[in-house]
């Protein structure tokens, strides 16, 4: 009787298996691509032992992705040899390559990623990231260049220079440059060379005197680094822009010119539906005399952002009642106070009558967050302002950088005694991280 049962079972067994093997073999060709896509490559590869089947279908994978995952299987390899091992796996790919990334931890600079770049440049590459963490800028090879198909790309730490004759990437949707060395001409004609771009990311550790951004199909811009004025041209689809540039408070980095073309800035993104700005751009527009609006008025401004205004500066505060006032639809306020004097302020005058904010409205206000508040009156003034002009508000998060517990309580009681608009307007007070 027992021997009976033990045959039973492992017939259910070798049943079990085959029909296992059997599933495997059988997987659909686009499923086996989409499984195989989701693992790290390395892994991919070793999917050649489960079946006949599965054997070649990872070197025909569109995507080669050689990331972080990647890295901590191979993290004891020499540089020279982890290059070589890549190099080896695109040898064996076979067919078209629409994505290839290049972002390992501690990747060097060195001729060896050229051979690397040459292979993707041959197979019809439309996703392109590269960075480099270790070692001199790497300069990309003119093979980049020659990629007509490419749609997105992503580069860190390399130096950018387009042979002659170059035209642009006519099909490039995506634009992500971090820390890299173009000349600023060669910049601009880039992005102007891209009419189909959407999305352009710039960060940069070094100066650049000027930017000309034109782009009709532009949708998202972000700019961080140090550059002295950034002018809009034929930028009528564009939605979310941030500015941030690094400037210094000590020194006056604007010229006359300069300074019109921040004003410029505002009045070329009509459809403009998120603004993050920093206080450069905001003395900018105060140094050419502050508007009681602005020339166009942002009918789609949702969401205004601005990092190291001062309360306390008359001109930096009334940039930011002028932004306000120019935006009917705003529903969300994000400031992040800089602590500076307050004396440009009488503190016998009413905040609203000092900044004309009679007539100011915010209707469609829902979200207020007040970073490094340190309950200056000015502060403390703009705050109320809010309250009282916003009848939907909801929430309004304060950071408080008080000195000590007493401060901190003082502030808080002072801020939930202000008079609301909106019965529904909750106040939540959160600590400042001291990290």
């Amino acid at each position: 009787m027992k021997k009976t049962r033990n045959s039973r079972i492992t017939r259910i067994k070798k049943k079990l298996c085959n029909s296992s093997i059997d599933i495997i073999s059988h997987i659909p060709g686009n499923i086996l691509e989409k499984i195989l896509m989701c693992l790290p490559i390395q892994d991919a590869v070793r999917t050649s032992l489960l079946s006949r089947k599965w054997r070649y279908v990872w070197v025909k994978l569109p995507q080669l992705v050689f990331d972080d995952l990647f890295y901590r299987h191979f993290h004891k390899t020499p540089h020279a040899k982890l290059l070589m091992i890549i190099y080896q796996v695109m040898l064996l790919h076979r067919g078209p390559i629409i994505k290839f990334a290049l972002c390992v931890s501690g990747l060097q600079s060195c001729s060896e990623i050229d051979n690397l770049i040459l292979v993707v440049s041959n197979n019809d590459i439309q996703d392109f990231t590269i960075r480099i963490w270790k070692g001199e800028l790497y300069k990309l090879p003119s093979s980049l260049y020659s990629c007509s198909l490419l749609k997105h790309l992503n580069i860190r730490s390399c130096i950018l220079k387009p042979p002659p004759g170059f035209e642009g990437f006519n099909r490039l949707l995506s634009l992500y440059l971090y820390d890299v060395v173009i000349a600023e001409d060669v910049l601009s004609r880039l992005i102007s060379s891209c009419p189909l771009l959407e999305d352009l990311t710039l960060q940069s550790s070094t100066s650049l005197d000027s930017l000309e951004v034109v782009g009709p199909n532009l949708k998202s811009v972000c700019c961080e680094g140090h550059f002295r004025s950034i002018c809009f041209l034929n930028t009528s689809h564009l939605a979310n822009v941030s500015i941030y540039l690094q400037g210094s408070r000590n020194e006056l980095f604007l010229s006359e010119g300069e300074i019109s073309s921040s004003v410029v800035l505002l009045g070329s993104v009509p459809v403009i539906e998120f603004l993050e700005l920093d206080f450069c751009i905001v003395k900018g527009i105060a140094a050419c005399g502050v508007p009681t609006r602005l020339p166009t008025t942002l009918y789609n401004l949702k969401n205004i952002i601005v990092y190291d205004i001062c309360l306390g500066e008359r001109d930096e505060v009334s940039v930011l009642i002028c932004l306000i006032r120019s935006s009917p639809i705003l529903e969300e306020i994000t400031i992040y106070a800089f602590p500076g004097p307050t004396s440009a302020i009488r503190a016998v005058l009413d905040f609203s009558e000092v900044h004309g904010c009679s007539d100011v409205s915010l209707n469609q206000l829902r979200k207020v967050d007040m970073n490094n508040v340190s309950g200056t009156k000015p502060e403390l003034e703009f705050i109320e302002l809010l309250l009282t002009k916003s009848p939907m508000l909801e929430v309004m998060l304060i950071e408080l950088n008080a000195q000590n517990i007493a401060d901190h309580l003082r502030i808080a009681k002072e801020l939930t005694g202000f008079r609301r608009a909106s019965p529904q307007a909750e106040m939540k007070f959160v600590d400042q991280d001291k990290d």
